[in-house]
């Protein structure tokens, strides 16, 4: 009877089960193919297993539960904790070499911080990388940064694809402007209803904004509520919470664009996901966002950060029809052309022979 290579996916913060972000969704794919495989044995180290603790405080869990993961010949980890979990890296590398220690990397954590902070994970970060076996990363961006600054990383590029389905394209009734995304500081929002507070009442009049998405912060989620009664938006923008997939169509076919101010990405896999319903997008132009968003093409990018700037983009593309639709048909070409979930799969397939087989 042949042995399978048994694996351990390390996921104590998240959900991979019922992904809620584009990292989350990618993880649990991926995890899902791997699992598929007659020859892989996997088993999952969740926080069932660490139980609610502080990320700083994870590695002692894991330690004390480390039975359960040596009997494997790979773990699987998001990039997400590493800077927090290097020791029990370290550790593992030197008692128990058997063990492969790929890291799942969507983007620096370093990069949406600022001072003494960014340049302590900056350094975290790197060591991390240095300590893998592999990163698998989805996304050129996250690949061109990790050979920059770690090049003798081995890096696995598993790159994001889609599920390739015709969608209803916007039949908007109004100008609706729509944000899908979780309602957090690195999201941005709190730029748009700025943006949308500088507009004086002739420029907004036809204008709403939905936001649609889980709020993970609710002291953040406070300072947009406040920002929008400062700005007497009450009546403008909108925030849905999560939504159902239903709902979440029927939002998108009834956009006019869609406005995506995050400060820092590894991908954004919703802007294709916008696209995909022939919706132009507005974006700052940071981190993985212009490798996707191409000005003036697909939809508008907009200095990082420059509310007036986004305030402008978002007026340009509402007063212009001819603009817009040319925006709309370039946002379905760029649907059309993305990677489907077929060449993702066979990439994956690819990696369980070729590497964790061996």
């Amino acid at each position: 009877m042949e042995i399978k290579k048994k694996i351990c996916i390390l996921y104590p913060i998240g959900n991979y089960m019922f992904p809620t972000t584009g990292g989350e969704v990618y993880d649990s794919y991926l995890f899902k193919k791997i699992a598929s495989s007659l020859k892989v044995e996997v088993s999952y180290f969740t926080d069932t297993d660490t139980g609610s603790v502080n990320k700083w405080y994870l590695p002692v869990r894991i330690w004390q539960h480390r039975e359960k993961i040596i009997s494997c010949h790979a773990i699987f980890l998001n990039s997400g904790w590493v800077a927090q979990s290097l020791w029990i890296i370290l550790l593992f590398r030197l008692f128990y070499s058997h063990l492969d220690i790929y890291i799942i990397h969507h983007h620096f954590r370093y990069q949406g911080m600022r001072g003494v902070k960014r340049f302590l994970f900056s350094i975290l970060e790197r060591i991390g990388l240095i300590l893998s076996s592999a990163v698998i990363t989805p996304n050129p961006y996250t690949r061109t940064i990790i050979r920059r600054i770690v090049p003798h990383c081995q890096v696995i590029f598993l790159e994001m694809a889609f599920r390739k389905e015709k969608r209803p394209c916007s039949c908007h009734e109004k100008i609706r402007l729509l944000y899908v995304g979780t309602v957090y500081k690195r999201k941005g929002v709190f730029y748009l209803i700025k943006a949308l507070g500088m507009m004086n009442k002739q420029e907004r009049k036809n204008i709403h904004l939905d936001v649609v998405g889980n709020i993970s912060s609710k002291n953040y989620y406070n300072k947009l509520r406040i920002l929008v009664s400062k700005n007497g938006l009450e009546d403008v923008v909108s925030f849905s919470g999560r939504v159902s997939d239903e709902e979440l169509r029927n939002y998108y076919s009834k956009a006019y664009c869609f406005v995506f101010p995050s400060l820092l990405e590894g991908y954004g896999m919703v802007l294709i996901e916008a696209m995909s319903y022939g919706l132009p997008v507005i974006a700052f132009n940071n981190s993985a966002i212009p490798f996707t968003l191409k000005d003036g093409k697909n939809g508008i990018l907009v200095e990082n950060k420059n509310v007036k700037a986004l305030k402008n983009a978002i007026l340009a593309l509402c007063n212009d029809v001819n603009f817009h639709s040319n925006l709309s048909k370039g946002a379905l070409v760029t649907y059309n052309n993305v990677r489907s979930l077929f060449d993702l799969d066979n990439d994956i397939e690819k990696f369980i022979t070729e590497r964790l087989l061996k």
